[in-house]
């Protein structure tokens, strides 16, 4: 499933990286938990489920956590298709939280931003299926998250202790600071500075490991590796340079407090 900022590529190498870090953490801490307080789509996630420890998943968006409840106990039975006229209605008139709203919401939407526009009236002739390919997502990760526990809570509200963090937050330095629509009138605001102080906090009693392109001086890098980034191209919006191999690049990087630099 398309997902602003999301980690599908990428979720299989940074899993690597995780699990070398929590099989030193629990040798050293009392680790009984793994959490993401930005699940999103999973991207990272669905490669961590055969670890031993417990697993949370958050995030602050009610559709997208109810969305998972609903995909992790079978009862969200996405259609194969969906008209704009369905899109819109479940966009202007559902009540959130809401299931179907948060599938249709990010599945179905141009880039994967929450109901930010119908994507499927921009693929022209081409046969790509958004809502049929968010629903055959969807439905790959059903066995891997039975054993996840998922919460709708905004990251700063939470108050982990002994647990292994894996953090994926919006990006500071992105042309458009903004992760994706909570609601359909307004845009997120996500406060980078303040995000690194909890970090902080978070690190005395728990292992956490962040994702980021940047980070301040006491938080080490542990882990870089480039990606091209793309957006979901059509005929009407793509990169000026033709070629995929000309599209932007940057250096995910993998963060963590200088505490456990020993690690």
């Amino acid at each position: 499933m398309k997902y602003l900022g999301g980690k599908q590529r990428l979720g299989k190498h940074l899993a690597v990286i995780l699990k070398q870090y929590i099989d030193k953490s629990v040798t050293k801490y009392d680790i009984k938990t793994y959490m993401e307080p930005f699940c999103g789509a999973l991207g990272v996630l669905q490669n961590m489920t055969d670890i031993s420890l417990n697993i949370i998943a958050s995030d602050y968006h009610p559709d997208l956590i109810e969305m998972w409840k609903a995909v992790k106990d079978g009862t969200l039975n996405p259609p194969d298709s969906v008209s704009e006229e369905t899109y819109l209605h479940y966009k202007l008139n559902i009540e959130s939280p809401h299931a179907l709203k948060g599938f249709f919401g990010f599945g179905s939407s141009f880039g994967g931003r929450y109901y930010a526009c119908y994507a499927q009236k921009y693929v022209k002739n081409k046969k790509e299926n958004f809502c049929l390919e968010a629903k055959h997502s969807v439905e790959r990760k059903r066995p891997l998250i039975q054993k996840v526990s998922f919460k709708c809570k905004d990251y700063t509200k939470l108050t982990p202790k002994n647990q292994f963090i894996y953090c994926d937050p919006p990006y500071r330095n992105t042309k458009h600071p903004i992760k994706y629509r909570r609601d359909v009138k307004y845009y997120d605001v996500f406060d980078s500075d303040a995000f690194w102080v909890i970090m902080r906090e978070w690190s005395k009693t728990n292992v956490v490991i962040i994702s980021e392109l940047t980070a301040p001086d006491d938080f080490i890098e542990i882990w870089h590796k480039e990606k091209t980034r793309t957006a979901c191209q059509s005929t009407k919006t793509r990169f000026k340079n033709a070629l995929p191999s000309e599209a932007p690049a940057v250096t995910e990087k993998l963060f963590i407090h200088e505490r456990h630099a020993d690690l």
